[in-house]
This record gives C-alpha cells, structure tokens and sequence, in this order.
C-alpha cells in the first residue's frame, strides 16, 4: 500500500486542500468534479511536477503521466515517436494485441505525429503512457478527443492493462459513463 500526505496548493485565488490518502497495487482511483476544482493539479502534485505549498511529501514513485492537453511536438512518423519512447514495449506480442491493436495504432504507424487528428493523438498518447513502464499511472481526461465507440475500447485498454500489469492508476474523467467502467474507486473533488 502507497501513502500520499495531507497537501494543499495555492494558485491566485484557488486552494486545493487534499486529505492523506492511500493507494494498492491493481487499483484504478478515478478523480471526478466539476471544472476548476484541482484535479489535474492533484495528479500535477503527484506526478511531482507540481509542488504543494507545504513540506509535504509525496512518495516516491516511477510514474507515467498523460496529461489533459496533448501538443505534437515529435518531428516524425507515430512509428518513429514509439520506437524512440517506448521501443521495447511496443514490440512485445502482449502488448501489441493488449493496448496497441485494439487502439488501432497500426493504421496511424506511417503518419506525421504533427498531422494527426485529436482522437488521433489522445490514442498514440494513450498507447505511450501505457507503454512506459511505471508503479502509477496518471491519465489526465483520457476520453478527450474520443468518439463514443473509442472512449467505451480505451475504457476495456486502459482497465485490463492496469490489472494485469498489477500497477495503480489514477485518472481524471469527465466523461460520468467512463469514469464508472473504469473506478475502483472515486474521489470527488470540490470547490472550498
């Protein structure tokens, strides 16, 4: 069982409070509430690339992290971008029939990163946090982007994926049909 502590941020007139919790192997905790109320923050802070105010301190972990707004920066084809990420994992059998097929990745392995289309990118970015061998992974509002028939495939993706590979997540959702396929369990969060 993984710790976190008691922390808070303050961003201008925002303060995001968040009570000690903890976390098992196997679980997917997902974060739901309204807009504005610190859930990617929350993840930010877990991810250690956002510090709380205090001296609080966050386990250390090996961490994935996918987060809300996606920009293509790779100079390259998806083939390329997940062969120079995530080379090994990519080309392991399980996780090619697993995570890569059914997001249909292989259609998309010989265009330009930069050109892809929304849902597009939010697949191949999917597929790379999955990919990066971690203890937690955090996924910022997987289904943006998604039309309904791929939200409902990267929901059975992601699920399988973090119980078989006995690994955490903790995933920011505001789609209410996803984010009920996907929990374990839920924290909601909310203005103070």
């Amino acid at each position: 069982m993984y710790q976190y502590p008691d922390m808070t941020k303050s961003l201008g007139d925002f303060k995001l409070r968040v009570e000690e919790g903890n976390f098992t192997d196997s679980e997917i905790v997902v974060m739901l509430g309204e807009n504005g109320t610190g859930k990617t923050t929350f993840i930010r802070m877990l991810a250690g690339l956002t510090k709380a105010d205090s001296e609080a301190q966050v386990p250390t972990l090996n961490v994935s992290y996918k987060p809300q707004k996606i920009s293509p920066t790779f100079d390259g084809t998806v083939r390329q971008l997940l062969h120079k990420r995530i080379r090994d994992t990519y080309l392991h059998p399980q996780f090619m029939s697993d995570v890569t097929k059914p997001m249909m990745i292989e259609q998309l392995l010989d265009e330009d990163v930069k050109h892809l289309s929304g849902g597009e990118l939010q697949r191949v970015a999917l597929v790379m946090a999955l990919g990066k061998p971690a203890d937690i992974y955090l996924i910022d509002e997987p289904s943006a982007y998604l039309d309904s028939d791929q939200r409902i495939v990267a929901a059975k993706v992601i699920k399988r994926y973090i119980l078989h590979a006995k690994k955490t997540a903790f995933i920011v959702e505001h789609d209410f049909i996803m984010a009920t396929y996907l929990a374990d369990r839920v924290r909601e969060l909310s203005r103070l």
